[in-house]
């Protein structure tokens, strides 16, 4: 009786690591960027202040962890800043609009930034 007992939960113990193995290592869709087809504006950090650049965009309206952007005044070519974005937030307003926080390292400050654009949607791995 006492070895059928052990048999019993060695089994289900072996049964259940199979299945977190199986379900740990199956594909899941990582988030490896983000797409918007709204407007953005940029908020930049330094030590001091915190000053918002309203009308801004990235070309593409379209961005990568990992990349490298020139962040422009909205239909010019003024570069306000270089966003190295090193994570995104997705949030959804209240009202359903969702929007995306685009976080990041820049050259003007040690400080991380973000860029903040609407209607953004993510870009899953393969």
């Amino acid at each position: 009786m006492v070895i059928t007992g052990l048999l019993k939960k060695r089994n289900r113990l072996l049964v259940f690591c199979w299945i977190l193995l199986f379900v740990s290592c199956t594909n899941q869709n990582e988030i490896v960027g983000a797409k918007w087809s709204g407007d953005s504006d940029f908020m930049f950090v330094d030590e001091d202040q915190m000053r918002m650049h309203y009308a801004t965009e990235i070309s593409g309206k379209t961005a990568f962890i990992g990349g490298l952007y020139e962040v422009l005044k909205s239909q010019t070519s003024v570069v306000i800043d270089r966003l190295e974005v090193t994570q995104i937030e997705f949030e959804t307003r209240e009202d359903g609009v969702k929007y995306c926080r685009l976080w990041g390292t820049v050259t003007n400050s040690i400080e991380e930034c973000y860029l903040l654009a609407y209607e953004c949607e993510p870009i899953y791995s393969d």
